[in-house]
């Protein structure tokens, strides 16, 4: 089994509150990060260019990752996407479709509530530049803590939408939270999706399911010495199973606190990585 670290941001920007500073990465840092792909010889693919060498039995290089970003923010074209073009790099964005255009509403407990998404006019242009354009849900919900129907909707519906913007197919999709359960992940599946991605906090590999591969939490704090680190895997639990007891255990209690939330009329909160990471 080889492992393979496909890495996942969010925002690429200094202004940020601090409750969400966790989720946001300097332009200056993004290009240090950048730095150390390219002096250790790692070649970038796409999410689907992965995925596709995978299932073809084509050889991958030593050296392999993915940039993947989650959400659809209009900061990934401001803040990553001229150090992306610097470097001559691709990635795979995720987007929240259902709020294009408009802005990340489900971040308002980080009091990031209002910050803006791209619309339909700035994906197009950047799939012109190569970058590769995957579904994040329609609303950005905990899905596996939906009836089958709902999580249906927010998925199915979130293809379609992209699709009509793009006029191409959308081949790839990230959970929500990076929670997935088996129904979720067979909901992707039958959507027609070829791959999706979770969080975990973990290295992926060549065995991994296709609608479950793991990615790595790059932040601010990641300097080039400890992205190394990252990179060879030092201290990394390599794809962990989808559906542990300890997952379960942890949807249980996730589900419990959306009941309350509900009951008291409260905003659900974002999810963070230690929850991931305890799931």
């Amino acid at each position: 089994m080889r492992s393979i670290p496909l890495l996942m941001y969010h925002s690429i920007d200094e202004r940020v509150t601090e409750d969400y500073s966790r989720w946001a990465v300097s332009s200056r840092r993004f290009g240090e990060q950048l730095s150390v792909l390219a002096d250790e010889g790692y070649e970038v693919l796409t999410i689907s260019q992965l995925v596709e060498r995978l299932q073809s039995g084509t050889q991958l290089p030593d050296k392999c990752t993915a940039l993947t970003f989650d959400d659809g923010l209009q900061d990934f074209a401001t803040g990553a996407m001229p150090v992306l073009e610097t470097f001559g790099l691709s990635a795979t964005l995720y987007v929240v479709a259902g709020l294009v255009g408009c802005t990340s509403r489900w971040l308002s407990p980080l009091g990031e509530g209002s910050r803006p998404m791209l619309d339909a006019a700035e994906l197009r242009n950047l799939v012109a530049k190569g970058i590769e354009i995957g579904a994040h849900s329609m609303t950005h919900p905990q899905l596996d803590l939906l009836a089958p129907e709902q999580a249906r909707a927010e998925i199915v519906g979130s293809r379609n939408v992209l699709e009509d913007i793009l006029g191409a197919r959308v081949r790839s999709f990230a959970y929500p939270h990076g929670y997935a359960s088996r129904t979720t992940r067979n909901i992707v599946r039958d959507a027609g999706f070829s791959s999706a991605v979770r969080v975990r906090h973990a290295l992926s590999s060549d065995s991994e399911d296709r609608f479950g591969l793991s990615r790595l939490i790059i932040t601010e704090d990641v300097g080039p010495t400890e992205l190394k680190t990252l990179l060879r895997g030092e201290n990394l639990p390599i794809a962990p199973p989808q559906d542990r007891l300890l997952s379960q255990g942890w949807r249980f209690v996730r589900r419990n606190v959306l009941r309350e939330q509900r009951h008291f009329n409260l905003q659900p909160e974002f999810g963070t990585a230690k929850m991931e990471q305890a799931s």
